[in-house]
């Protein structure tokens, strides 16, 4: 069987999404189903495509126990790339819209990937909270504290995004 396939998606794919990526990766590790979980991470923007990881968010995962080298080179999510993904986890509603619209297209006879929003697997989002209101906030323009809240507040959903994933994988 092939394997679930899991993209974490922010703008430029330099912070949040690849953040997220390390993270669901150990997390998948440690539940033991990296062998059946692919875990990769994109941005809906091209201005970055082809930079690093940024530093402070590198920084941020060092601090939160995450160990380093965090290979990573950001690129930007497109249909036919959409198309390959089985759970699309993006940290915005524009994010979301964005990656929709893109699932709209998909040509008769292919599945488009279910896309939830990251922190919609957050326990302290309450159930029903729109997705206006339940966005992983862009550390970019601020100071290093902004990307370790950032680091904490995705690791809480963690747990709900493996659980999810377990039930995708059993569903199979």
């Amino acid at each position: 069987m092939s394997p679930l396939r899991i993209l974490t998606v922010c703008t430029g794919n330099v912070c949040r999404s690849p953040a997220a990526a390390v993270m669901l990766r150990e997390a998948v590790r440690g539940a033991g189903l990296d062998e059946t979980v692919e875990v990769g991470s994109a941005g809906t923007s091209w201005e970055a495509e082809g930079m690093p990881m940024d530093e402070r968010t590198e920084l941020s995962l060092v601090r939160a126990g995450y160990v380093r080298p965090f290979e990573h080179t950001a690129r930007t999510i497109h249909l036919t790339e959409l198309l390959n993904w089985n759970l699309v986890l993006p940290m915005t509603v524009e994010q979301a819209q964005a990656l929709r619209r893109m699932a709209d297209q998909v040509p008769e006879g292919r599945t488009a990937p279910e896309i939830i929003m990251w922190r919609r697997f957050d326990p302290e989002v309450p159930a029903g909270t729109p997705e206006t209101e339940i966005a992983v906030d862009d550390p970019w323009y601020e100071g290093q504290a902004a990307f370790d809240r950032t680091v904490v507040q995705m690791q809480r959903s963690l747990p709900t995004v493996v659980a999810h994933v377990q039930d995708v994988l059993s569903a199979r």
